[in-house]
């Protein structure tokens, strides 16, 4: 396995150990899925602002 495949590797099992802690602290303060669906979809509208954000501050 080469080195970039490797820290892939790294990478998605750190994002999904990370994933999993937040999903657990998530259901065990009791959100229901549907209120941790609503968290993950304000989540990704700020990440796609914040890309925006950027190009536009890139294109100026």
């Amino acid at each position: 396995m080469n080195t970039s495949s490797r820290s892939n590797e790294l990478l998605r099992n750190r994002n999904s150990a990370v994933a999993k802690s937040f999903y657990r602290q998530l259901r065990g303060e009791g959100f229901s899925h549907e209120q941790i669906i609503e968290l993950s979809t304000t989540l990704l509208d700020l990440v796609t602002e914040d890309m925006r954000q950027g190009q536009r501050a890139e294109m100026s």
